[in-house]
């Protein structure tokens, strides 16, 4: 027997209305054909910083600063911080663009969506600058040329604007700025949710990476993630400790998990060596799922893991 859903109000930190994002989608169009995979995307992060330091000149200071505070931010100046969030990741998400291994044709259009936070809202034309650069170097080894031709914003509750188009200068386009809530809040949620890890989750647990964990071994890291991207680039922080969302997390039932184990790469020099992560599915119920959905749903924004900035990591939240 199917058990009807009872509706939550979720608690939502007010402070979420003061986080500032962009969300803008890239469209590439590809100059020369390859054969891409997802933990080619996943392996962008690297990637992306090198042609940043190509096209950077080490005497403008603005500009290497900028780069920094966009792929390299420093740790905080304050050593509690410090210590709970240690090193921050890059102030952006981006959304994998394919799923499996996929065959590109010159002229074929791939297109990128982009999460931008806080500063990095500020240092967009950074992370454009280093996308067209990685379009002359190849998105794969020997193919996969391409030009950034568009960027278009999203916004809520209006049509995508094209902001900026190929050979306009890199700081010359406007993109819609949204308080993060405007992405994840909801009036009412379903006492019953089910967590849908759709790209490759690595999380390491005394050296060893989890892979079919329960939900209170992964919550931890999803409090992390969001608490520490919210705190280095939006100086925003919402917990004095995570005694009270851990209680919660404790009452919460994991009626149903269905995970399995899924390589997504090799190790470069380590011949028959792959990494990977878990995906699939687990199913949440009960009243406290109120007090921490606002964890999940950012989140689910965030992605949580290794190469979470650049695709893996990610879930989606189903009713």
């Amino acid at each position: 027997m199917i058990t009807e859903k009872k509706l939550l109000i979720p608690d939502w930190p007010e402070a979420l209305q003061a986080v500032d994002i962009v969300k803008a989608r890239f469209a590439l169009d590809f100059l020369s054909p390859c054969t891409v995979w997802p933990a080619d995307f996943i392996r962008l992060g690297r990637i992306l910083r090198s042609p940043g330091r190509q096209i950077l000149d080490p005497t403008d200071k603005l500009a290497v600063r900028q780069w920094h505070a966009l792929f390299q931010p420093d740790p905080s100046e304050d050593p509690v911080a410090r210590r709970r969030f240690q090193k921050p990741a890059p102030a952006l998400v981006m959304t994998m663009p394919v799923m499996q291994k996929t065959s590109i044709d010159t002229g074929q259009r791939l297109e990128c969506e982009v999460l931008f936070i806080g500063n990095g809202v500020q240092l967009i034309h950074v992370f454009l600058g280093s996308l067209i650069q990685l379009g002359h170097i190849g998105l794969v080894s020997g193919g996969g040329h391409f030009a950034v031709t568009e960027v278009y914003s999203m916004s809520n509750g209006q049509p995508e604007n094209l902001a900026w188009r190929q050979d306009d200068p890199l700081d010359s386009f406007t993109c819609a700025v949204q308080p993060l809530n405007w992405l994840v809040s909801q009036e009412r949620v379903p006492d019953r949710v089910t967590i849908s890890y759709e790209t490759p989750v690595r999380l390491m647990a005394n050296g060893k990476p989890l892979r079919k964990p329960r939900f209170s071994q992964v919550f931890p890291f999803m409090l992390r993630r969001v608490t520490s991207m919210l705190f280095a680039h939006s100086g925003v922080e919402f917990l004095d400790g995570p005694s009270s969302l851990l209680e919660s997390v404790g009452r919460i039932a994991e009626s149903e998990t269905n995970l399995c184990w899924k390589d997504w790469r090799a190790i470069t020099g380590q011949q028959g060596l792959v990494v990977g992560g878990f995906t699939g599915e687990m199913v949440l119920s009960g009243q406290a799922i109120e007090d921490i959905f606002w964890v999940l749903a950012v989140a689910s924004l965030f992605g949580i893991g290794k190469g979470a900035t650049y695709g893996a990591g990610r879930f989606r939240l189903c009713y």
